[in-house]
């Protein structure tokens, strides 16, 4: 075996799994126990996705002449939902769950901060303190530290990041596993009984592995507890994924009706599957967070079809997806789509759109008022533009965080929750 200790510590450190756990928590496989039933998916399209070519307004008399080469019509595939707006053909598949009242587009939401750098708006966003550079929680993490049982009885699946690095948004005080994509279906066990041979008879890591019988490292930041606590529970992961799998295998055999099989094959459809195989484990999940990169447009954008396209097609399967697989327990989840901010309403000069100001939200689930287009729409006059360019921001997103805490995890924040900011809400939400 050619791993080092450092190579351990790095890589996990790398995962997120080794700073976000309590290295005295003694949670591991407690009854799963939680403040709320409710589940929360948050999103997070990184590299500022255009809204415009997601939730289209195909109805204002502006559109097409801003965007004379990836606009996107009625005759081309876009799909209907008011007299304003329209889906862009790559999402259609979420059409049947707006029609059911299951699907709220939220537009001209976003930042009020001006900024139009990635970095910062991100991290804004994800602690929910535009401007804020002291505020190192993120938002869903005050959450998890706000409401956790008093007694220390929590599922170790409380809150879970679907990636190497654990979101923004999930970081801070409350301990959160992040779960790599290394781990993911069937490599778990052979990847987490490399890691367990750096542990010697004690169950502590000791220099060159179990092999050595030498003195132990003094571990005054629990970083070694901490790593033996992650391996198990990452184990323990996999044994839940690995059951729920066996289980959907074995009434396919029996010609019993399973839902969840219209995935894509991709990465962030993957991953989307593993947390409704926890949810529906009933293993005490109550938040999980997924980044999906790569939505900055900048240069051949495209309309109807494209790179953007390609990307929106994947993004609406899987939560079209996603929500078949939850079954009934989609009532009791909230999925909560973001991105930075929006893009620039006029295409440039390379058929893309450049980092703009008002973007949208998506969200889908049990509770939710959908069925309609939700948010402020002023339009694409001159007038209406923030700064002659961009869209206006007429919904802030911790109004619509609030709303999700409140009505979808039944959490209300306290008056410093969001700093600097007495989020009102978006009362039509729910």
């Amino acid at each position: 075996m050619n791993t080092t200790r450092r190579d351990f510590l790095r890589l996990a450190a790398t995962a997120g799994i080794l700073s976000q756990v309590d290295p005295f928590t003694s949670r591991l496989f407690a009854a799963p126990q939680s403040p709320t039933n409710s589940a929360l998916v948050v999103i997070f399209l990184r590299g500022a996705a255009d809204s415009m070519n997601m939730v289209v307004p195909v109805g204002d008399p502006g559109y097409e002449a801003m965007r004379p080469t990836i606009a996107s019509t009625i005759a081309e595939g876009v799909v209907p939902l008011d007299k304003t707006f329209g889906l862009h053909p790559a999402m259609k598949s979420l059409k049947p769950w707006f029609d059911a009242g299951k699907f709220a587009p939220i537009v001209c939401a976003g930042s009020p901060h001006q900024t139009r750098s990635h970095f910062d708006a991100q991290d804004w966003m994800e602690f929910a303190a535009p401007g804020d550079r002291t505020m190192r929680n993120g938002w869903i993490n005050r959450y998890l530290e706000a409401s956790k049982p008093k007694q220390d009885n929590a599922s170790e699946f409380r809150a879970l990041g679907m990636q190497e690095l654990l979101p923004r948004s999930l970081r801070g005080s409350y301990p959160v596993l992040a779960v790599p994509t290394s781990l993911e279906r069937h490599k778990t066990g052979k990847t987490l009984d490399r890691f367990e041979q750096f542990y010697g008879d004690s169950g502590e890591m000791m220099e060159g592995g179990a092999s050595m019988s030498g003195q132990r490292e003094e571990d005054p930041a629990g970083v070694v507890q901490s790593g033996r606590i992650t391996i198990q529970t990452l184990r323990r992961f996999g044994e839940i994924i690995e059951a729920a799998e066996k289980k959907k295998k074995k009434a396919v055999r029996e010609n019993q009706s399973v839902s969840g099989g219209s995935y894509p094959n991709s990465q962030f459809a993957n991953r989307l599957q593993q947390i409704a195989l926890v949810v529906r484990a009933n293993e005490g999940l109550e938040v999980a967070g997924i980044d999906y990169g790569g939505w900055d447009d900048h240069t051949q954008e495209g309309g109807v079809e494209g790179r953007m396209a390609d990307r929106m097609t994947d993004l609406a399967l899987s939560l079209a997806a996603f929500c078949q697989d939850l079954g009934p327990q989609l009532d009791t989840t909230s999925i909560l789509v973001m991105s930075e901010f929006g893009r620039t309403c006029r295409e440039n000069g390379n058929s893309g759109t450049d980092h703009g100001h008002g973007g949208s939200m998506l969200l889908l689930g049990g509770g939710v008022k959908g069925g309609k287009v939700h948010g402020d729409w002023r339009g694409l006059g001159e007038a209406d533009l923030y700064q002659g360019r961009d869209l206006a921001v007429t919904t802030d997103f911790r109004d619509v965080m609030k709303e999700v805490l409140e009505n979808g995890l039944g959490f209300e924040p306290p008056k410093d929750f969001f700093p600097q900011y007495q989020a009102a809400g978006v009362r039509s939400l729910y």
